[in-house]
């Protein structure tokens, strides 16, 4: 029990501020321009609750996920990590770009890149945090 609570909160500390940042670079001012070209459909600001929710999710199925597949090295839990982190996105943009005229596939490949990255740090930290505290 121990290794799960100490990776989700070195998975926390990382999600807040690997999000913190690119949301700051890159997803505000998108959202920004998506509000300003749609203001009855998208909001202003980003509600906190259900993207925290989300993180929360995506956070506690990565940790889940390395667990149960054995993943506990560095290099591993990078590559899982993007991987796992690209398709869940790629799924949710696509889909986005299928259903409204907000989302760009420039806006696609944009956050594939950033959720490649984040992806790749997270699980790499957390399969080494699996192994260190096991």
């Amino acid at each position: 029990m121990k290794k799960y609570v100490i990776t989700f909160l070195i998975g926390l500390v990382l999600f807040f501020i690997l999000g913190g940042v690119f949301g700051t670079l890159v997803f505000l001012p998108e959202m920004a321009s998506w509000h300003e070209a749609f203001p009855n459909a998208v909001r202003e600001t980003p509600d906190f609750v259900s993207g925290f929710i989300v993180g929360l999710i995506q956070l506690i199925a990565l940790i889940y996920l390395l667990d149960k597949l054995s993943i506990n090295d560095l290099k591993n839990g990078a590559v899982f990590g993007l991987v796992y982190s690209v398709v869940l996105w790629l799924i949710i943009d696509l889909q986005m770009v299928s259903t409204t005229h907000i989302v760009s596939y420039s806006y696609v490949g944009l956050d594939a890149v950033l959720s490649a990255v984040m992806g790749a740090v997270l699980g790499a930290v957390m399969a080494w945090s699996l192994k260190k505290y096991a």
